[in-house]
């Protein structure tokens, strides 16, 4: 009974200091992001999104949108920071690392030889965000981070793998990394 008393208090104080390097008001923000997938595509892993930090929940936001003449994408991040600490208090300068989820749907067309095929897919899954964070003043943050992910896709219309010359499986495992380098304002 001791141990679990310990264990509860220990697991208290961290999360009293989950969020000691991120201000407690909003935060909004423009983020660069690029990644690669390691299986199958859906991927809005590169341009630009918007990061929302919302006062009173406690994940970081990242919602992007891209529309090309091939198609459009809509993709968006949730990460919650397990570790949010201060590395040298007097730069501004702190780290965190996250567990967090992953949201993609994306339609696409594209042309094979002569013939033009559609495709959509949804992407879900796990991301790891690791990354640091420099405050030089109380209202402005800039962060870098790199976060591998797991999860699967789902497809649906044409779906042809070129390098096996057949149709492939409507689902499959799905992965990769993401890169962000982003500001944030808080206020």
């Amino acid at each position: 009974m001791k141990k679990r008393v310990l264990v509860v208090l220990l697991g208290l104080m961290l999360a009293a200091g989950a969020f000691a390097d991120h201000p407690k008001g909003w935060g909004l923000g423009l983020v660069g992001q690029y990644g690669d997938y390691w299986s199958g595509g859906g991927g809005a892993l590169g341009g630009w999104a918007v990061s929302l930090k919302v006062p009173s929940v406690p994940v970081f936001w990242g919602i992007n949108m891209s529309i090309s003449s091939n198609g459009f994408n809509l993709g968006a991040t949730g990460d919650y920071y397990i570790i949010d600490q201060t590395l040298i208090k007097e730069a501004g300068l702190g780290w965190f690392l996250g567990i967090g989820g992953y949201f993609d749907f994306g339609t696409y067309t594209y042309r094979y030889v002569t013939t033009d095929y559609t495709r959509t897919a949804l992407g879900l899954g796990a991301r790891v965000p690791i990354g640091l964070s420099w405050q030089p003043i109380n209202v402005l943050e800039v962060f870098i981070d790199f976060a591998p992910s797991l999860g699967i896709i789902f497809y649906s219309g044409d779906y042809y793998d070129y390098s096996t010359n057949k149709n492939e499986s409507r689902s499959r495992l799905g992965g990769g990394w993401q890169g962000d380098i982003g500001i944030r304002f808080w206020f």
